[in-house]
């Protein structure tokens, strides 16, 4: 394995680790909606969580991040999203979905600089977005 996030159609992007970039808010990459993927078993492979975010739409990669001795997932990883809306319809869906036994927590990734409030100003943030995707269903 490169490092890199990979694609089922071949090859990776080297270098590439997660959602790189900087972005319009919380989880937004330089291309795309970076998902955070928590609680992933040690076996799970990179075309487990393309399977499981396709079907809300484009998805531009995935990473499941590794240990480097064992090459077993360290439960977590990430997958980039190109449209918002996608992306929260993706994350209402397997955020609490069971996978090989363990319970997903699925949500869009936070800048190391953001706290669990929504960043500066408080409150609101993905939390509100979500809820409002949600009740558009």
């Amino acid at each position: 394995m490169d490092g890199g996030t990979t694609s089922p159609f071949g090859g990776g992007l080297p270098g590439l680790v997660g959602c790189n970039g900087a972005g319009g808010g919380a989880g937004a990459g330089a291309t795309g909606w970076c998902l955070f993927v928590y609680n992933l078993a040690a076996e799970t492979e990179e075309n487990v969580l393309w399977q499981l975010f396709g079907p809300f739409g484009a998805v531009q990669s995935v990473k499941v991040v590794r240990d480097p001795a064992t090459n077993k997932c360290k439960g977590f990883g990430f997958v980039t999203m190109t449209n918002y809306d996608e992306a929260l319809m993706a994350i209402a869906a397997n955020n609490g979905y069971q996978l090989g036994g363990r319970v997903l927590q699925v949500s869009f990734k936070k800048s190391k600089y953001q706290s669990s409030s929504g960043g500066p100003g408080g409150g609101g943030g993905v939390d509100g977005a979500l809820a409002a995707a949600i009740a558009r269903l």
